[in-house]
């Protein structure tokens, strides 16, 4: 298992804002990345989700907070 601190994504969140404030969040703090940054799609028997691991918590925190719907429903962590 990689280090780092992730969250799920349910299939009702907008995949492609997800990935795109993934990708622009990493490439914005590449400087300052010093473990894990990835984004894969899961599928399980509730359908397919997003996974995203950060370097930090701080870095999940920042990454979260970035997002346009700070409401947005998690599957779960």
């Amino acid at each position: 298992m990689m280090s780092g601190i992730e969250t799920r994504f349910a299939a009702e969140d907008d995949a492609d804002q997800i990935r795109a404030a993934f990708y622009g969040f990493v490439g914005e703090h590449a400087d300052d990345v010093d473990g894990p940054a990835n984004l894969r799609t899961e599928f399980d028997g509730k359908g397919s989700h997003l996974l995203v691991r950060l370097w930090s918590a701080e870095a999940m925190s920042a990454f979260l907070s970035a997002l346009d719907r700070p409401d947005r429903r998690r599957c779960y962590e």
